[in-house]
């Protein structure tokens, strides 16, 4: 028996279709609940696709798959895959413990370290905040004293965990694309100010710390790869008008031409080194021409993902046909649990290294 979290809009929904078309037994547990370690005796597996949007969510989903690490109860996300979800600054020094090729990555808790790395360094680099997600705490720091007033509010008041600027708001409702998906567009920006205004103060500021990386240049666009066990789909994501990034831009190419298999057999590496179920990646470019991560999450538009004409396997075999990502997830927790005739990977503990 399978048990799945129901919230409309996740993974949950493609989940709970699946099973009731293969006939898989599953019941629906509210892991929000006190007694969600009692709902799920009895059960084999438990799929929650948990995320930044919901502030309980983020409160305990961590410590609940801490907590069933220590049992037979096979979780989806694990703790391996989702610990560092949604938190930049644990991507930094995990990516750096295993000498994964990150992007140079910058991390201060003490303002004057702060200060006289500002004093010292080139600009521009780019600022984020250790949370958020589509670029909404993403900024590029031009100056030395741009980054001073920076630091001065991160040792000060704080930002709020979603900074969304009407600069910010112009360029998205301006990204390129076609002029239908404006509507579509327009619901998702007020979707996410619904969600903010709904958690009140419930996501805390962030405070106390200052995050920046070295601004990769020449970058029209980034290489998102998503690897689900031992299937890699990747699309590129076109910058917006204007601007630097393309988290969030909607500006997606499924054009095969454009993926540099570097980062694909990269993502198969930390994957592997990691232990994770699934991860999604963001490959850029440095000066050099050699792929390097911006930032890695389990959470990730599944239809997106779904629209890739094929995959990749870890031999860098190419797969033709359309996946559904949360059927993948269930078919590899099936096969864990011996349900299906699917071997499982083996995770590999060897070093990451940068395929070239």
């Amino acid at each position: 028996m399978i048990g799945i979290h129901q919230r409309a809009g996740s993974f949950s929904d493609r989940w709970i279709e699946y099973c009731q078309q293969q006939n898989i037994p599953f019941k629906l547990v509210n892991c929000l609940r006190s007694d969600v370690v009692s709902q799920c005796a009895g059960l084999s597996a438990l799929l929650w696709h948990w995320t930044l949007n919901d502030a309980r969510e983020l409160l305990i989903a961590r410590q609940i798959a801490t907590a069933f690490k220590e049992t037979d109860l096979v979780m989806f996300p694990n703790f391996e895959t989702c610990w560092h979800y949604d938190d930049k600054i644990a991507q930094k020094y995990l990516l750096e413990a295993i000498g994964a090729p990150l992007i140079p990555t910058w991390v201060f808790t003490d303002p004057s370290q702060a200060e006289e790395w500002i004093a010292q360094t080139d600009w521009p680099k780019v600022f984020k905040l250790r949370c958020g997600a589509g670029s909404s705490n993403v900024r590029l720091v031009r100056s030395g004293s741009e980054a001073a007033r920076l630091c001065q509010t991160a040792f000060g008041r704080g930002f709020p965990s979603e900074m969304v600027r009407m600069d910010a708001v112009q360029k998205y409702v301006r990204a390129g694309g076609n002029p239908k998906d404006l509507p579509r567009r327009l619901w998702r920006l007020v979707r996410k100010a619904f969600i903010r205004a709904a958690g009140g103060d419930k996501h805390p500021r962030q405070k106390g710390y200052l995050y920046f990386q070295e601004f990769m240049a020449n970058n029209p666009f980034d290489i998102r790869v998503t690897v689900i066990g031992n299937r890699a789909f990747a699309f590129t994501r076109q910058n917006r008008p204007g601007d630097f990034r393309a988290s969030g831009s909607g500006c997606i190419s499924y054009d095969s031409a454009r993926i540099d298999l570097r980062c694909v057999e990269i993502a198969f590496h930390v994957t592997r080194r990691l232990r994770t179920q699934s991860l999604a990646f963001d490959f850029l470019f440095n000066a050099n021409g050699e792929p390097v991560i911006g930032e890695i999450s389990y959470c990730y538009l599944a239809s997106a993902v779904h629209d890739c004409p094929g995959h990749w396997d870890e031999k860098l075999n190419w797969l033709s046909g359309q996946t559904w990502p949360q059927d993948a997830m269930l078919e590899d927790v099936r096969a864990l649990l011996g349900e299906t005739s699917r071997v499982p990977r083996s995770p590999s503990r060897a070093s990451v290294a940068t395929a070239g």
